[in-house]
């Protein structure tokens, strides 16, 4: 008896299974074959009524189905070779399936994941001449808010995935006032918008002096400010001052350089309004096969000194000595008397000669 319903139960999925079969070659057609698919949106949840459509490269013909509510879909085709693509109204398939051949032995399932397109905003941010890189770019919105920073060399930005509307626009750094557009910006799908921004610095001021450990004035020196991003340079004057004007708020390399000397680097912050001062001392290069004989002076320069200093003691000896004689008068009288009693001697020697 258990054996007799085995055999009646089996009997019934036979029958059930090739009621199945029929019914889909009937629903396919002599020759016709299932092509499926499933199409979901960026968040991978399914995206209904996606048009699919599958053309035909050889007779060129079209066929289509629309994405059910579980994202799903199916096309029955003849064997052949088709373009299979995805389309949705403010939408872009990630891929497009290109000349695919539909047989009995090849792949019959083509996912598609459908991108929103939105609006880009790009641009440069510069001072009116020199790009800035690291300033903000902002788009304020009723619902939704973007940002990106402008990047090195060109001091450009670009913001993807904007979604439709209206924003206020505005770009924003350190040390520099911050400037908003003059007017709403309007974001469209499918649209790049470029909008460029100048940046003003804020007033800084950094000056000082260059000396020797002499505390001797040096003229002529390169000074150099750098940061990423911005660099200026000045030359010092006949005191030894420079001055820099109008450098945006940061933290600078301050580099000093001039011929005969060891160059010289600090690091520095400026403040925005308030004027820094900065003075260096600069030291001397020793020269290659001998150092001299004064702290902070090559072995020329040291020989200098000492012949100055020679000369000086000299000049100085011979005052000394004029002012001794002068305080002498007969001293000068005995000089004379030796000159004159030195001339009669000469004179008899030429007689008696």
């Amino acid at each position: 008896m258990r054996k007799l319903v085995h055999i009646t139960l089996a009997a019934v999925i036979l029958v059930s299974l090739l009621s199945f079969m029929h019914a889909e070659v009937a629903a396919l057609g002599t020759g016709e074959l299932l092509v499926t698919g499933t199409v979901t949106g960026e968040a991978g949840t399914p995206l209904p009524g996606v048009n699919i459509t599958a053309l035909n490269t050889t007779s060129m013909v079209s066929h289509y189905s629309v994405v059910n509510e579980t994202g799903n879909y199916s096309i029955s085709l003849m064997e052949g070779v088709y373009n299979i693509t995805a389309s949705y109204a403010n939408y872009t398939a990630n891929i497009s399936y290109v000349s695919v051949l539909i047989g009995p032995a090849t792949n019959k399932v083509f996912n598609f994941r459908m991108l929103e397109i939105l609006g880009t905003l790009t641009g440069h941010v510069t001072n009116a001449t020199i790009p800035i890189q690291g300033a903000k770019v902002v788009l304020t919105g009723d619902q939704y808010n973007y940002s990106a920073n402008s990047s090195f060399p060109l001091g450009s930005y670009t913001i993807d995935k904007i979604r439709p509307g209206t924003y206020v626009a505005h770009a924003e750094k350190s040390g520099y006032w911050t400037t908003y557009h003059d007017r709403a910006i309007v974001i469209a799908r499918g649209i790049a918008t470029e909008l460029n921004f100048t940046l003003l610095e804020q007033p800084t001021k950094l000056s000082g002096t260059v000396k020797t450990d002499g505390n001797v004035a040096v003229r002529d020196v390169q000074v150099l400010i750098t940061s990423v991003g911005y660099s200026a340079s000045t030359v010092t004057d006949a005191d030894g001052n420079y001055t820099f004007s109008n450098v945006p708020v940061g933290t600078y390399t301050l580099t000093f350089k001039k011929e005969g000397y060891e160059d010289m680097s600090v690091q520095i912050s400026l403040s925005a309004f308030e004027p820094k001062e900065y003075n260096a001392n600069l030291n001397r290069k020793p020269v290659e096969g001998g150092g001299g004989f004064f702290p902070g002076f090559d072995l020329p320069h040291s020989l200098m000194i000492v012949g100055f200093c020679v000369a000086i003691a000299i000049l100085l000896s011979a005052i000394y000595i004029r002012y001794r004689v002068l305080k002498r008068p007969e001293m000068l009288a005995i000089e004379r008397e030796e000159e004159e009693k030195t001339e009669e001697e000469k004179d008899q020697e030429k007689k008696q000669g």
